[in-house]
């Protein structure tokens, strides 16, 4: 989570007119320590926001041109007589990163994970300096800051790749939350936290598939390992073609899957998904359900999949 601190230090350098400068000096413009100025340094460069390169004793300090930063140097610039890091901080960015509609109070402290209680709090503050408006329960962000969605969704997923980038290299995003994401990548990933999911994971269920697709994984603090249920959400995140639907098919009828509990989890990866993924949901258990005689058109005819079922001994 960025804090104010962090904030500070990117307004700090946004607004000093040094492109560069080093820790020590920093340090004393803010009047903080040597050693909390390097952490909040260390934990800016994980997310991306700065660079650092030594220079003889000295560790100069810089802005990275990643588009959030360019976004909130913008802002920043325009906005002096505001305290934006103050409002932006914590978890005033996980709000943020929800705001990209009208949303009720409710609805983002569920999104969020914040308790409703610092939900109001940060909207309040927000809304008593013109950073948003509410109308019929639902708050939005004003113009000209609606780019802080942007700025927040930016942060998190430079936050994102440079964790997944530490272990992994050929990073793909597929799904991705302020807290979770969903991605492809080139090498086995054994660090915690760290899930592998997608058609790989299938033979732990009953359903060996002979795939040479890329690796997946899911990185989270919510589950302590991937279930059916979860692994067929992830699956179609990944792929919703004819083939990908017909493994969670499989996996689907192998397992006796809760219908309500698949149905729940994917209302959950919903409203960040880039397809309609509890529509396809809907369609693969009605195709079940029916005997196929209810088919969408990336769906295989039913006497195809009863050989499909066969092959891999799943039973219908």
């Amino acid at each position: 989570m960025m804090s104010k601190s962090h904030f500070q230090v990117l307004s700090h350098l946004i607004d000093g007119g040094d492109p560069e400068l080093s820790v020590s000096t920093l340090a004393d413009q803010l009047g903080w320590s040597t050693s909390h100025t390097s952490r909040i340094i260390t934990e800016l460069e994980a997310y991306g926001c700065v660079k650092t390169n030594q220079s003889g004793r000295e560790k100069l300090v810089s802005l990275t041109d990643i588009e959030p930063i360019e976004q909130l140097e913008g802002l920043l610039t325009e906005h002096r007589h505001m305290d934006l890091p103050a409002l932006i901080a914590g978890s005033g960015l996980e709000i943020l990163y929800y705001l990209d509609r009208g949303r009720t109070a409710t609805e983002l402290a569920e999104r969020s994970g914040v308790s409703r209680a610092t939900v109001y709090r940060r909207l309040d503050d927000l809304q008593l300096v013109g950073v948003i408006g509410k109308s019929r329960s639902r708050y939005r962000l004003n113009e000209p800051f609606t780019v802080l969605v942007s700025i927040a969704r930016g942060l998190f997923h430079q936050k994102h790749r440079r964790e997944a980038g530490e272990h992994a290299a050929g990073l793909n995003f597929l799904w991705e939350t302020h807290n979770e994401y969903l991605f492809a990548c080139d090498s086995d990933i054994s660090a915690e936290e760290f899930y592998q999911t997608g058609p790989a994971l299938f033979g732990e269920f009953g359903v060996p598939l002979l795939t040479r697709d890329r690796r997946h994984y899911f990185q989270t603090d919510r589950v302590t390992d991937i279930d059916p249920v979860e692994l067929v959400c992830h699956t179609l995140l990944i792929d919703d073609d004819s083939r990908y639907r017909t493994y969670c098919l499989l996996l689907i009828q192998k397992q006796d899957l809760d219908r309500t509990a698949l149905r729940e989890r994917a209302q959950h990866y919903q409203p960040e998904a880039a397809i309609d993924l509890s529509g396809i949901v809907d369609d693969l258990i009605e195709y079940l359900e029916t005997n196929g005689e209810t088919t969408s058109e990336p769906l295989p005819k039913w006497e195809e999949f009863k050989q499909t079922a066969q092959e891999y001994e799943v039973t219908l």
